[in-house]
């Protein structure tokens, strides 16, 4: 009971701030924002609303980022310092999980666009509602900060330093990383066509769990990763779309 007490006592609390601001600001924002939307441009087609929920979306990011800083304040340079170094010491071994990531997740990809009837698929749901920021190129210096660096961030917060480093403390760090890995896919398939599509985020998940856990549950390690994976892809939807 004590070491239960003790392991308690270890979590930082405060972070979790974090998930009801999150939940808060993204309410109030889309009410003011989306009611304001369809004030300026009447009834809101489907590619707007998604334009508006996705500026929506980050200036809640941008705002929540802004309290874990207010937060960590007094040991952020710290914490950033450190990271950075064991960054730099393992550069190799973090490119080299990127790329086996990258090429398992392409040949899994390339696969079940040949899965029979309603199984197979291009491009998950997830992608192509993503795909609506890049038809507008004004908007595409918006969905570079949501995409890129953004919703990485946010995500690597909740999912990697919240469940695993600190909710791994009462429970167990391998245990919240399989917890983290699946409720991260899940969240990105929702309104998935396909069950198959679910693959396509437990590999970048299982990468960024392990480089999180590997590297001592360094949020800069596994948030390196997964801004490098989605800016790889915001360049091949780029290249794919404009050229």
């Amino acid at each position: 009971m004590k070491q239960i007490f003790l392991r308690c006592k270890s979590i930082v609390w405060k972070d979790f701030l974090i998930i009801i601001s999150l939940f808060l600001i993204l309410e109030i924002l889309s009410v003011v924002i989306l009611k304001f939307g369809s004030s300026l441009f009447g009834s809101l087609s489907d590619g707007k609303e998604i334009l508006l929920s996705s500026l929506v979306q980050l200036l809640a990011y941008t705002a929540s980022i802004f309290l874990i800083y207010i937060l960590h304040i007094d040991d952020f340079y710290l914490k950033l310092t450190r990271g950075l170094h064991f960054i730099k010491r393992h550069s190799v071994w973090l490119m080299s999980v990127f790329v086996l990531m990258f090429v398992t997740s392409y040949f899994y990809n390339f696969a079940v666009q040949y899965l029979p009837g309603d199984l197979g698929f291009s491009e998950t749901q997830n992608e192509l509602q993503l795909q609506v920021l890049f038809e507008n190129p004004k908007f595409l210096p918006f969905a570079f900060l949501l995409i890129v660096i953004a919703a990485p961030l946010i995500e690597e917060i909740i999912f990697r330093h919240l469940l695993i480093g600190e909710l791994g403390k009462l429970l167990n760090f391998k245990v919240m990383g399989i917890v983290s890995a699946v409720l991260f896919s899940l969240m990105h398939v929702s309104g998935a066509t396909s069950p198959f599509e679910f693959g396509s985020y437990i590999i970048l998940a299982t990468a960024l769990v392990y480089s999180y856990i590997n590297a001592n549950n360094k949020l800069i390690v596994s948030f390196s990763l997964h801004m490098l994976n989605n800016f790889v892809s915001f360049i091949i939807t780029m290249i794919t779309l404009y050229y």
